[in-house]
C-alpha cells in the first residue's frame, strides 16, 4: 500500500512477496565503494555538486531528464502537473536539479516505448526499467556505475529500506561487483496467502474453521448444496476461482488457485527445491504435486463447487458474483478487505468474511508461496553527468514520507486528501515490512493511547481505524487490514511461523527465460484450465514433457548452474 486514502483503492497494491532472509544472508548491499574520495564535491565549480554527504546541491541549478509512465487514476490540483509538482520542487530546492519528463505514457505503454528509447541510444539521465532491460543495458555497456554515488548520498534510512528482504534486489542490481541499478522494494510480504471465507455462512451450517484441505473441500461441498445464504435458493458456489486473463489469471493472487496448491505442497510459476532431492531446484508448477492438487480441482468443477462459467469471467466479475453474494470463499492476501470485500460488506451487512491460515492436506503445515520481489529497477546513463540525482530522488521519497520531517501531503494533499501525491514520485522505495510495521505501530497506539511514535501514513491508518470503531462502518476495510483483528495481524503470525515460501530464483531472467518464457507460460495456462474443466488428469505428464522440450529442461539446467554459485 502507498497511503492512505477516503476510497476503498487505499490498500490496491501491486502484490509480491517477502523474500526469505535465511535463504540469503550475506547478500548485503554495497554500503560504499572502494577507492571513494570523501572530499570529491568540494568546491566544485558551475553546474557541479557542491559539498558532499546526504545533502549535496547543485549551483546553479542543473535540469536531470527521464521518462516515466504516469500512475493511473493520477489527479492534481490546480496548475500542478508531473514536471511540476511538490515532489520536483521538493527536488529543486533541496538538491538544485529540475527533473524534466522526455516523455510520459501510461502504464500499459510504457515497456514499448523505452524499448525503442533504448534503441535509439538517446537515454534520459535516469529511468525505470524491468529485468530484460536491466540486462540488455548492462551486457550493452550502457548504464553509470552506482557504487560510489550510493555509497555517499543513501541515507540510512534508504539504505535500510532497500535491505529489508536482506539485500536479495540489490545483489540481483549487482553485476561484477558494481551497483549498476537501484531496485523496487516494496512491501513485499504483503503477498503472503490466506483463505477468505464468509463466516457468517459456517455459521448458518453449522461448520467450523477449516484446519485441513479436507475441510476446505467439505466446506465448499456444504456451500454449494446447502443454502448457506438461507435464501431458499441453489445459487451459490464453495470456491471463487478467477479464470481470466487467458486463463492466467488462475496463477495470480486473488482469486487465484496458487495458494489451493500450496495446501497440497504444490507451487505455481516459481522456482523450488526439488521435493525429492533438496540439494537441486525445479519449477512447482510441473512437479507431480500440482498434478493432485488439479485433480481435486476438476471434481469440485464437475460438481458445481466451483463456477461453471469461472473460465470466461474478468476479475470484474468474479467480484460482482462476491459482492452479490454468491461465493463463499476465495483465496486472496491480506488487502482484499479493501480492494473486494467492503464492496461486499456495503451490500450486505451481514457478511462477515474472515481470513485463515492456508490449510494443508496433511500433517505438515502448508507454505504459501510468495516472489523474490525482483523485477523492477530504476537505472543512470552513462553518459549522464547526474547519476548522484538519482540516489537523491529515491533518498527524498523516504525522507518526506518516514524520515523525521516527513510530510502527510508527500503522500496525500488536496482539501479532501483526494490527490494521491506519492504518485507523482516514479522512483520509490517502501520496504519489505512496510505494512506490517504500520499495523504493528497502529495497534500499539490503540493500545497506550500515544499516536507520538506514528509516522504520516501510520496516522492516516490509525484515524480510520478508530472511525470504524466509533461507528462509521465505512472504515470496514482498512480496520479489517489493520485494526487489532485485522489481516495483518495473519500476516504477522505467518511470518512468525515461517510459513511463506519464496521464489528460490532471485536473479534476473537468463536469456532462454526472456525468450521461452511466454510460451511455457501459455503452455501451462492452457494445460491448467484445460484440465480443470475436464482434460483427462494424464494431460499434465504430456504437458510436462512439452514443457521440458520447449526450454524447461534447459532453464532447469541454468537455474540449478546459478544456484550452485550461491553457496
Amino acid at each position: 500500500m502507498h497511503g492512505i486514502r477516503k476510497t476503498a483503492s487505499v490498500l490496491a497494491i501491486a502484490m509480491t512477496a517477502l523474500a526469505a532472509l535465511s535463504a540469503c544472508s550475506g547478500n548485503s548491499a554495497p554500503e560504499s565503494a572502494a577507492g571513494f574520495n570523501p572530499d570529491a564535491g568540494k568546491g566544485a565549480g558551475p553546474g557541479q555538486v557542491a559539498g558532499s554527504g546526504t545533502i549535496a546541491k547543485y549551483d546553479p541549478p542543473v535540469t536531470v531528464t527521464t521518462v516515466r509512465a504516469q500512475a493511473d487514476v493520477t489527479t492534481f490540483q490546480a496548475g500542478d502537473t508531473l514536471d511540476s509538482n511538490l515532489w520536483t520542487k521538493f527536488l529543486q530546492d533541496t538538491y538544485g536539479f529540475q527533473l524534466k519528463n522526455v516523455w510520459v505514457t501510461d502504464s500499459s505503454g510504457y515497456t514499448d516505448r523505452l524499448n525503442v528509447t533504448i534503441a535509439s541510444g538517446d537515454l534520459p539521465d535516469f529511468f525505470k526499467v524491468n529485468s530484460t532491460q536491466l540486462k540488455q543495458l548492462v551486457e550493452a555497456g550502457s548504464l553509470a556505475d552506482l557504487t560510489d554515488v550510493y555509497g555517499k548520498y543513501a541515507s540510512p534510512m534508504l539504505k535500510s529500506k532497500l535491505n529489508e528482504d536482506n539485500g536479495i534486489t540489490l545483489k540481483a542490481s549487482t553485476f561484477d561487483g558494481k551497483l549498476m541499478a537501484l531496485p523496487y522494494v516494496t512491501a513485499t510480504m504483503d503477498g503472503a496467502g490466506m483463505l477468505w471465507i464468509r463466516k457468517d455462512w459456517l455459521d448458518n451450517l453449522g461448520l467450523s474453521a477449516p484446519k485441513t484441505m479436507d475441510d476446505v473441500l467439505a466446506i465448499a461441498k456444504a456451500f454449494k448444496n446447502n443454502d448457506p445464504d438461507k435464501n431458499g435458493k441453489n445459487d451459490t458456489v464453495g470456491l471463487g476461482v478467477n479464470g481470466s486473463n487467458g486463463a492466467s489469471g488462475i496463477f495470480t493472487g486473488f482469486g487465484g488457485l496458487n495458494f489451493f496448491l500450496n495446501g497440497y505442497h504444490a507451487y505455481g510459476k516459481m522456482w523450488i527445491e526439488d521435493p525429492r532431492d533438496k540439494s537441486k531446484l525445479v519449477y512447482g508448477a510441473v512437479q507431480p504435486e500440482a498434478k493432485q492438487a488439479l485433480g481435486k480441482l476438476q471434481e469440485m468443477f464437475k460438481a458445481g463447487e466451483i463456477d461453471k462459467e469461472f473460465s470466461v469471467k474478468t476479475l470484474s466479475q468474479l467480484t460482482d458474483d462476491i459482492v452479490g453474494g454468491k461465493v463463499g470463499m476465495v483465496y486472496g492476501i491480506m488487502a482484499n478487505p479493501i480492494n473486494y470485500f467492503s464492496k461486499s460488506v456495503a451490500k450486505d451487512p451481514k457478511a462477515k468474511w474472515e481470513m485463515f491460515e492456508v490449510p494443508s492436506i496433511d500433517g505438515t503445515p502448508a507454505k504459501t508461496q510468495i516472489s523474490s520481489g525482483i523485477g523492477t529497477f530504476w537505472v543512470a546513463s552513462k553518459k549522464s553527468k547526474y547519476p548522484d540525482a538519482l540516489v537523491k530522488t529515491m533518498d527524498s521519497f523516504v525522507q518526506k514520507l518516514y524520515g523525521d520531517k516527513a510530510e502527510f501531503k508527500y503522500m496525500y494533499d488536496g482539501p479532501n486528501k483526494e490527490h494521491a501525491t506519492f504518485k507523482y514520485m516514479d522512483v520509490q522505495a517502501w520496504g519489505a515490512r512496510k505494512n506490517l510495521d504500520a499495523f504493528l505501530a497502529v495497534n500499539q497506539a490503540l493500545k497506550s493511547g500515544d499516536t507520538s511514535k506514528l509516522n504520516p501514513e501510520q496516522s492516516g491508518y490509525y484515524d480510520q481505524v478508530k472511525k470504524y470503531m466509533g461507528g462509521d462502518a465505512s472504515q470496514w476495510g482498512t480496520y479489517k487490514v489493520f485494526g487489532p483483528e485485522g489481516s495483518l495481524s495473519l500476516t504477522e503470525k505467518i511470518v512468525k511461523n515461517n510459513s511463506m515460501y519464496p521464489d528460490q530464483y532471485f536473479s534476473i531472467p537468463t536469456d532462454l527465460m526472456v525468450q521461452r518464457s511466454s510460451t511455457l507460460s501459455d503452455l501451462l495456462n492452457e494445460t491448467y484450465m484445460k484440465i480443470i474443466l475436464g482434460d483427462p488428469l494424464d494431460t499434465f505428464d504430456a504437458m510436462v514433457q512439452k514443457w521440458n522440450q520447449l526450454g524447461g529442461e534447459q532453464m532447469t539446467k541454468q537455474v540449478n548452474e546459478w544456484k550452485a554459485k550461491q553457496k
